[in-house]
């Protein structure tokens, strides 16, 4: 007797369709039996609300059904009359779940839980029904230590004939991932709901970002793969290239990444309008330049004392940053352009505010009233990073972004390593990066400016709409 079932498959293949017709099948199909308690579980309260929702449609749908059946949308709670069972969607959101009795589980995109205590929870839960059913429909998880990947591992081991498992993904041996030819392999559904032409586009955009190829191999091709990768290809970079001329007084984004000794100070400029041209601006102790040179390329190879040298690369007296070498190029910055706002990461960020004081410079935090320049903080999470990655792609994908080949940008752009979380969001990671990348920080943090404030003028739009409702499968 089969006691739990792993169904894995790539993303969009209609898994919220299909828990919602097991869910019925259990509630009061052929599956039913008498008071029993049918939970759907999801990691927040969007997807159970998804997948009550399906659930519901069908009910309404259907007039036998609604005669049988009792929704109650304010509980995502379905009740059947005649045998006295209940379906309910929950979430890791909704509080505790202990004292549930389930007869049968059914687990949404478990790979996306940041731990296992809803899935203990649910399982442990189980012990007082004769006959329980723990099923988990999920693309698989990039963390072979996660508990998803346990399961898998331990259900196509075939040492418990109590699991079932079924795995469709593409070997991740396959040398031709980007072949259409071994989709099917992650994607059953692929030729009858699942588009084909939806398929390609994302691969497209794998081929030509390499910091996609993770995501599409996770979330598309179903494999257990690691999450990082660098961000932007050599060669999408330089087709970049080209004159970044900036007017007096137009209007521009600024994004700064503070640093104090070890790494460099970036601050980039990105122009508001007419494409996305931008202007990186680089600091190191004058004092460590030689020192940091030979411990970043190598004894003897003092790329940081040439660039300096060049013009490329920007000095601040002493063995450390001063707050007041940034903050004067800040104030010129907004005095020369029509600043519309700077986002920046927190760290050491009072230093440089007490320094904005000194020089007269006025400014205020976004959210409060106040006048001179808009200050934004900017998470290097997931949340506000992800977005800012995105619109970053996005603008060297469409030959947008513009820039003047500055080698010490070159350097942290091509060092650039992006880590993906269960959902397939990214951030950058300094710890995975082999070199300096705070230049692609920066960068990322003002093109993402840009994008959000594009975006909340024009209220959203439909690709915004699209991708939400893709996220649901």
């Amino acid at each position: 007797m089969v006691r739990r079932a792993i169904l894995s498959i790539g993303r969009k293949n209609g898994k919220t369709a299909l828990i919602a017709a097991l869910v019925l099948a259990h509630l009061i199909g052929p599956e039913a039996i008498e008071n029993g308690e049918i939970f759907s579980a999801a990691n927040d309260r969007e997807q159970a609300a998804q997948v009550f929702k399906v659930a519901a449609q069908i009910v309404r749908a259907d007039p036998e059904l609604s005669r049988l059946l009792k929704i109650v949308d304010s509980t995502k709670h379905i009740a059947c009359f005649a045998n006295g069972s209940f379906y309910r969607a929950i979430s890791a959101e909704a509080g505790t779940k202990h004292g549930l009795n389930p007869s049968f589980v059914i687990f949404d995109e478990l790979a996306q839980a940041k731990n296992r205590e809803l899935y203990d929870v649910l399982d442990t839960s189980m012990g007082a029904r004769a006959e329980p059913l723990f099923i988990v429909i999920s693309t698989q998880s990039n963390d072979p230590e996660h508990i998803l990947s346990k399961l898998i591992d331990d259900g196509l081991s075939g040492v418990d004939a109590t699991i079932v498992c079924h795995l469709f993904a593409v070997p991740e041996n396959c040398e031709d991932i980007f072949n259409p030819k071994v989709w099917k392999l992650a994607n059953p559904a692929l030729g009858d709901f699942r588009s084909l032409d939806d398929l390609k586009a994302t691969a497209n955009k794998a081929q030509r970002m390499p910091a996609e190829e993770p995501k599409f191999r996770n979330l598309y091709l179903n494999q257990r793969v690691a999450p990082t990768a660098s961000l932007i290809s050599r060669k999408e970079w330089f087709e970049c290239v080209g004159p970044a001329e900036f007017t007096a007084g137009e209007p521009v984004y600024l994004a700064l990444d503070l640093s104090s000794t070890t790494d460099l100070t970036a601050l980039v400029m990105v122009s508001a309008e007419n494409g996305t041209r931008i202007r990186p601006f680089f600091w190191k102790p004058s004092d460590l330049l030689r020192d940091h040179s030979d411990r970043d390329f190598g004894t003897g190879n003092h790329r940081y004392v040439e660039w300096s040298e060049a013009g490329h690369l920007l000095t601040s007296p002493g063995r450390s940053i001063q707050p007041e070498t940034v903050g004067r190029k800040i104030a010129e910055l907004v005095q020369s352009f029509n600043v519309l706002g700077l986002a920046y990461d927190r760290w050491r960020m009072k230093d440089l505010l007490r320094e904005f004081d000194r020089l007269g410079l006025q400014a205020f935090q976004e959210g409060e009233k106040g006048d001179g320049l808009r200050l934004i903080p900017w998470g290097q999470g997931f949340r506000d990073m992800a977005p800012a990655i995105d619109a970053l792609e996005l603008a060297v994908i469409e030959r947008q972004l513009v820039h003047a080949s500055n080698p010490v940008l070159n350097w942290n752009v091509a060092n650039a390593v992006a880590t993906m979380d269960p959902a397939g969001n990214r951030k950058l990671d300094k710890e995975k990066a082999r070199f300096r990348i705070d230049g692609a920080v920066a960068l990322s943090m003002a093109v993402g400016l840009k994008s959000r404030d594009r975006t909340e003028e024009e209220g959203g739009n439909l690709d915004d709409f699209l991708a939400s409702l893709g996220e649901s499968e």
